[in-house]
């Protein structure tokens, strides 16, 4: 368990950091300096915050050297500096910002140790991106010993606040039984359908790839075997009509058959919304 985060001081940004300025408070100083003509109001009034302390201020600062906005020129190392002034003020959203620079080594020197000290302050102050940043990390051991239960528990939490990265994560987990959990269809449509509903593109495509027919593998796939689903309820096996099931069924019962609960020779591909009384396949 990595302790609490303790902000690097500035000049830690520099030492680690080949070739960028050797004095942090030259760099801020210069960014400070920067000519205010071309800024908008909005990078004038946050630049004025920034000077004064104001964490906020500082973040958004910070944004507009990293994404070069607001008429702000693009500088990574001016980003970084600002969200470690804003992340010394336990600013949660500096703190993940500052974290990936330490990741990808932009602005500063590549840290993955440092940059999980800082997704693990945030993540504990409740920032469903800070969760969903550090459950990648102990699910690919960046920084830190690869642990699946705490990947899965920091994604829970994530998602739980609506971080549709984290649901798109355990959609994938649950769709391939990785990480530790099984496999289980409707809870990885569960997942994915609420990624995919935030515009998550990956996570609508992992979607399509769920909902294909057992058999042919043809996309939105809408028919289900009626005698798994009565049964667990969970384990959705999908197909696009009568012939895929009865085709795919000298493979499906070595599945199927092992649900005692019902008769699962009798098992046929139901409609939507269809009730599920059986049928031998023909």
């Amino acid at each position: 368990m990595i302790g609490l985060y303790l902000s690097p001081p500035p000049s830690r940004l520099w030492a680690i950091a080949p070739g960028v300025a050797k004095d942090p408070a030259a760099t801020v100083a210069r960014s400070i300096a920067v000519v205010v003509m071309g800024l908008s109001k909005l990078a004038k009034g946050w630049r004025k915050g920034a000077i004064k302390g104001n964490a906020e201020d500082q973040n958004r600062l910070a944004i507009c050297y990293k994404e070069g906005s607001q008429g702000v020129k693009p500088d990574k190392v001016a980003a970084a500096a600002w969200w470690d002034k804003a992340a010394e003020q336990e600013h949660a959203g500096a703190q993940v910002r500052l974290g990936v620079c330490y990741a990808c080594g932009e602005g500063v020197g590549p840290n993955r140790e440092l940059a999980v000290t800082l997704y693990r302050k945030a993540a504990d102050a409740g920032h469903p991106a800070a969760q969903s940043l550090l459950g990648g990390c102990y699910a690919n051991g960046r920084g830190l010993e690869q642990n699946d239960a705490m990947a899965v528990a920091w994604w829970e939490k994530s998602a739980a606040g609506g971080e549709a990265e984290s649901q798109h994560s355990l959609g994938l987990c649950y769709m391939h039984g990785k990480h530790g959990l099984p496999k289980n269809a409707w809870r990885a449509r569960s997942f994915l359908k609420a990624a995919a509903a935030q515009g998550d593109n990956d996570a609508t495509a992992d979607l399509k790839l769920l909902n294909t027919c057992e058999s042919c593998g043809a996309p939105d796939a809408n028919r289900t075997c009626g005698g798994c689903r009565l049964v667990n309820g969970i384990r959705e096996v999908r197909y696009c009509g009568r012939a895929c099931q009865q085709k795919d069924w000298k493979f499906h019962k070595l599945d199927c058959g092992g649900l005692k609960v019902c008769e699962c020779r009798n098992c046929r591909v139901s409609e939507p919304g269809e009730s599920s009384t059986s049928a031998a396949p023909a």
